[in-house]
């Protein structure tokens, strides 16, 4: 097949290298080699160690400094016996955001499975069809866009709301305890909320506060109830339910600009339109109370 990609436009000699410089080059290079053809180790280890529990294991092992995992030597011997030694592992701070631990504290480590899946490895191998022909990579790989293929797939559409939950969770409890935003609002509408983990964290913190979660009937279907929040299903590309603050989460990025415009149309008859300065129509809001939050 022809390269698509364009030719070099100007050629150049490489200066010649004394041997020290020689040597550096060639070690860097070696160097090189090794990440490129052990890229996918670290990620499928990774994945392996959460399936089988290991990091959740070892992070009792109340130690600290910045890799991954770390180990030390112990002495085994004991009474005069042969001085023996063996490695001692103990998870590292990064390990934390990857604990199961079941107390609604948040983790990443289904998201991570989520990238790490089947579905998403066949995803990547289409990558070269979006950059050369504009292709989405997922409608490529396996026939529909990702949102349509959950409806299809319940063991991805349960490890996607896991991992889009238990990742929100992480983050907003964070979010959460600086952020002063939510006190004055009454209605809060999080867009494309999932199964509404989100909004229940707000008004968790904020009793005073309506929330809706707005998403497909597909996502809300498994939804808990929280209180103070209703789930409502609906299509955000042509209603979205009123309130007077609009929260949206890792929405717009899964869209093309196109269809990003179309949504923020439709985000934008929530609020009441005003004229501006040069006769033209525009959606904002002429009550401080009214806003996006991203």
């Amino acid at each position: 097949m022809a390269n698509h990609l364009p030719d070099p436009l100007t050629t150049s000699t490489k200066p010649s290298l004394n041997k020290e410089e020689r040597f550096d080059e060639e070690t860097l290079s070696l160097q090189g080699e090794r990440i490129l053809y052990t890229a996918m180790a670290f990620p499928m280890v990774f994945k392996s160690a959460l399936e089988l529990g290991v990091i959740d294991t070892i992070a009792a092992v109340d130690e600290a400094s910045y890799s991954i995992l770390k180990y030390r030597m112990v002495e085994t011997g004991e009474n005069g016996a042969t001085r023996k030694f063996e490695r001692v592992y103990a998870a590292e701070p990064v390990c934390m955001s990857f604990l199961n631990r079941g107390d609604g504290s948040g983790s990443l480590a289904s998201l991570f499975m989520l990238s790490t899946s089947e579905v998403f490895f066949k995803t990547w191998a289409h990558l070269k069809d979006l950059i050369l022909e504009g292709k989405d990579a997922f409608t490529s790989a396996h026939g529909m866009k990702l949102f349509e293929y959950v409806g299809f797939n319940e063991q991805l559409a349960e490890l996607l709301n896991r991992g889009m939950s238990e990742g929100s969770t992480l983050t907003m409890k964070k979010v959460l305890e600086v952020y002063r935003g939510f006190e004055d609002v009454n209605t809060l509408v999080d867009v494309g909320g999932g199964i509404g983990t989100i909004v229940g964290l707000v008004t968790s913190k904020y009793p005073h506060i309506k929330g809706i979660n707005f998403d497909l009937a597909s996502a809300i279907a498994h939804a808990p109830l929280y209180p103070g929040v209703k789930h409502v299903s609906g299509d955000m590309f042509i209603e979205i339910p009123k309130g007077d603050a609009i929260f949206m989460k890792w929405i717009l990025h899964d869209w093309s600009d196109e269809d990003c415009v179309k949504i923020l149309k439709i985000v934008g008859k929530v609020f009441p339109r005003r004229k501006s300065d040069n006769s033209r129509d525009e959606y904002a809001s002429e009550d401080k109370d009214q806003r996006f939050c991203f």
